[in-house]
């Protein structure tokens, strides 16, 4: 059984690409945290209610910019791309590759075990794997 961890070990545009989606979710994060933050906290309210509401803020605006233009704001700045498998992505695909950003532990198990299933294609999380998305690279040079 070959896993996305044994074409990780060996690839250097798929390391590179894995790389691009982990800063994309740090961007998209601080889109969502920061804001967040600062209106409860002028509001008085401190970190407990923005934590309670970034995840399925977080959700929500991946899966929908993913469903309307096919990436967030953190995949367009490092030419990321996510993609339906089969045709154009529907609203069920981008929310379920999407669901399990809504909390942080769940999105590192997607990632691992994605990674740990005999795939054709070792861009896909888990959730991409179910939902027949990846993630592909826009830049002009083509990549992963």
């Amino acid at each position: 059984m070959v896993t996305g961890f044994d074409y990780l070990s060996r690839d250097q545009a798929l390391q590179s690409h894995w790389v691009k989606r982990f800063v994309a979710i740090v961007i998209d994060s601080l889109l969502i945290w920061l804001p967040l933050l600062i209106f409860f906290w002028i509001l008085g309210f401190g970190a407990v209610l923005p934590s309670l509401l970034f995840g399925p803020l977080l959700f929500l605006y991946a899966a929908m910019f993913e469903y309307s233009i096919g990436g967030t704001l953190g995949k367009i700045l490092l030419h990321l791309k996510a993609v339906s498998t089969t045709g154009k992505m529907s609203s069920a695909q981008a929310f379920t590759r999407n669901i399990s950003k809504i909390f942080g532990l769940f999105l590192l198990l997607d990632w691992i075990i994605g990674m740990l299933t005999d795939t054709q294609d070792p861009r896909q999380k888990w959730l991409d794997q179910m939902a027949r998305t990846s993630v592909i690279s826009t830049d002009v040079a083509g990549g992963t």
